[in-house]
């Protein structure tokens, strides 16, 4: 049964929006929405609860089971596989431009890291979970995500730590991975773009037996491109088996895999002038390549196994385990810019490499238990989970032979480099964790949780035969209350902490603090149970002290320092619907009122570097006749500052994205372009000698066929 949007049909839309400006306190949020009541899809474990339509209103990152997102007091974001599929993102961070709280890219063309901001704090190094566990950042050993590969992204925004321990103060993205289904799947795509971009990927999948008792897919992608700077490449190869185990209605073991192999381009810093400011010599060109070819690389392999069980042992009790171990392997060489002559066009180089490895094991399980105590229904879990993370490796560094940035002539001897570092860092975590949900008369929510850490970091320096080790212990949690009010609307408020042990020590060899963290959140969502539309809106107050941040006495070798304290005030506002039968809908705004409260070098009442004010996006698609299509965003991204003490300054920009595709039987054909404008602009500049440029235009022609 099909539901044509009418005036009628906008008067719950209309007291939702009314709610939302009160609460704010005269913040308004707007959409419109239409179509269809949603049919569900459950994933096993690690659930995101998906609708035909594209537009998820379950969520698995508040509860560690599958929730409704209005029943969750704390702002979620979660991007179905149709979105995925629809805006074709080359990784994390661009899947996610069109999110409220998130800024991506704040670091110019870097794919070495799956880098991005949520509500001002960077969360790329400590918030990455697949599968519910944690793949965290080591040095240089980052776990990169192949969206191809994944079923649903899910952003949690706010302190997580009542639930996954570990996680950074400003919020965490949980990636789903494809799991085996019950039907029949045969996909293969061929898709070629700019920079010489050739891509093939396959998906196969589906019952083994007759019964279903066994189930499995195979997800596989292999990429040759030249990367956006001259010699260098963005190659990937990912294969990614699983299976299922299913042999009745309450029990499922899935057992996943994946192994990724990539050869991307270095980060390449350029200076200031010829970039940011104008130079004697005109601008830089955006694809300046600053090293020597043939020699600048980053190579990484990730290997992961592990799996997700679940078995419900009767209508109210239901058990649960997630488990995952993954290793890395990282290869780099880079010769990179420390500073400019006085000609201003040659540069001075450093001679970086570093050989390092990453292993992390991680398992969480709990227990759910659901009763009934007359007018309450009450939800309990209740589990432990365990983690440890070791880092090792070696750095190099030496000087390297000056270059002409402007008129680069390469092929001068580099010298060997001299080991400065050889370390082992080893972060080993332990959390009892408890949440019960209390819902009274189906109307009143009440969410509470705590949770108890105990970390130990072992620290072993090689090179200077030394060794340390920390101990770390915290309580941590969250309280809300969220009114389940008519028409689908859910106002809440809610208070929850963080505490994250930090491995690794600054550059002159001491440990890093714990990082911790406490927030505010008042907010309201919508999301009709006839239509598919979900809308919110969040008013939040950040805190989070000992915060990490990179050494500006030592870039380029990954060292890092930890400030005092910042906090981040801000408003995000979020929609996504379906309306009528052919139009799809998201849009975000997100604005932060960020500072520096404490400071240990003097920076105290400054913004944070690369905080934007204001962030704005949408995106619409169309439905055209029979088979065709169309999509265009604009974003704006607001601009920040590159330095904590606010010296450098990077300009707001304002960008267009398209698509145009068109289905016909087995084939589906689309056409996808981000930075419609090829605008050139600096993604960031934090010194004289540290500026990169972002993303240039880049188009992709894919070709699928499904049977």
């Amino acid at each position: 049964m099909r539901h044509q949007l009418n005036k009628q049909d906008l008067k719950p839309l209309a007291r939702a929006v009314t709610g939302a400006m009160l609460l704010m306190g005269g913040y308004h949020l707007s959409a419109a929405a239409s179509d269809a009541a949603p049919a569900e899809t459950t994933l096993s474990t690690v659930v995101v609860q998906g609708e035909a339509d594209g537009i998820a209103k379950h969520s698995s990152v508040g509860s560690k089971g599958d929730t409704p997102i209005v029943e969750v007091p704390q702002s979620i974001s979660v991007l179905s596989r149709e979105r995925l599929d629809a805006q074709k993102a080359p990784g994390i961070p661009q899947a996610l431009r069109y999110t409220a709280g998130l800024q991506t890219e704040s670091y110019g063309v870097d794919p070495r890291f799956d880098q991005y901001m949520i509500r001002g704090f960077e969360v790329g190094s400590n918030g990455v979970f697949r599968d519910g566990v944690n793949l965290p950042t080591r040095g240089f050993t980052g776990f990169t995500m192949e969206p191809y590969g994944l079923e649903s992204i899910e952003v949690l925004r706010g302190p997580s730590s009542v639930l996954y321990g570990q996680a950074e103060v400003g919020g965490m993205v949980n990636v789903v991975s494809k799991r085996p289904t019950a039907s029949r799947l045969r996909e293969v795509e061929v898709s070629y773009g700019s920079f010489d971009r050739k891509q093939v990927a396959a998906d196969i999948g589906g019952p083994l037996d007759e019964q279903g008792v066994w189930l499995y897919r195979a997800t596989m992608l292999a990429r040759e491109a030249k990367g956006a700077i001259d010699y260098t490449k963005d190659n990937r190869q990912y294969f990614a088996p699983s299976l299922t185990w299913r042999p009745d209605a309450d029990t499922s073991l899935t057992l996943l895999a994946y192994l990724q192999n990539d050869n991307v381009p270095p980060n390449f810093y350029l200076p200031s002038t010829g970039t940011q400011k104008p130079g004697p010599f005109g601008q830089i060109p955006v694809n300046r390549f600053v090293g020597e070819p043939g020699l600048d690389h980053f190579k990484t392999e990730q290997r992961s196994i592990g799996y997700v069980f679940e078995k419900r042992l009767s209508p109210s009790w239901k058990v649960r385990q997630n488990l995952r171990y993954a290793t890395e392997k990282v290869d780099y060489h880079s010769l990179y810019m420390t500073g400019l002559h006085d000609d201003e066009r040659t540069i001075d180089r450093a001679n970086f490499s570093s050989q390092q490895k990453a292993r992390v094991f991680a398992a969480d399980q709990n227990v759910e238990w659901n009763s009934r105590f007359g007018d309450i229904d009450n939800t309990f879990v209740a589990g432990i989970d365990y983690s440890r993370a070791v880092q090792e490796g070696q750095n190099y560094l030496g000087v390297a032979p000056t270059l002409d940035v402007i008129a680069p002539v390469y092929g001068q001897p580099v010298g060997a480099a001299d080991k400065y570092e050889d370390k082992r860092s080893a972060l080993s975590q332990t959390g009892v964790y408890a949440q019960n949900q209390m819902k009274f008369n189906g109307q009143y929510l009440l969410t509470a949780g705590l949770r108890r850490d105990r970390s130990r970091i072992d620290n072993d320096d090689y090179f200077n035969a030394a060794q340390n080790t920390q101990k770390d212990n915290a309580t941590t949690g969250r309280l809300g209350f969220t009114w389940l009010a008519p028409d689908g609307v859910s106002p809440y408020v809610s208070y929850a902490t963080s505490f994250r042990p930090v491995t690794g020590q600054t550059f002159d060899g001491r440990n890093f603090e714990p990082e911790k963290g406490k927030q505010v959140e008042l907010g309201v969502k919508w999301a009709p149970l006839d239509r598919p539309a979900l809308l919110t809106a969040a008013l939040f107050d950040l805190r989070k002290s000992n915060v990490l941040t990179a050494d500006p006495e030592h870039t380029g070798v990954g060292a890092q320092i930890q400030r005092g304290e910042v906090r981040v005030r801000g408003l995000e506002l979020e929609a996504e619907a379906k309306l009528g039968r052919d139009w799809k809908v998201n849009g975000s705004l997100t604005g932060l009122d960020a500072k520096i409260t404490r400071n240990n070098d003097g920076n105290e009442g400054k913004r944070p570097s690369l905080v934007p004010r204001v962030n704005v996006a949408a995106w619409a698609e169309r439905t055209i006749g029979e088979g065709w299509r169309a999509g265009a965003g604009v974003r704006r991204i607001g601009k920040t500052f590159g330095d904590d003490a606010n010296t450098f300054e990077n300009p707001g920009v304002t960008l267009a994205d398209a698509m145009f595709g068109y289905r016909h039987g087995h084939w589906d054909f689309a056409l996808n372009v981000s930075n419609l404008t090829d605008k050139i602009y600096l993604g960031n500049c934090s010194t004289d000698g540290t500026c990169n440029y972002a993303a240039r235009r880049q188009a992709q022609l894919t070709a699928r066929y499904v049977w």
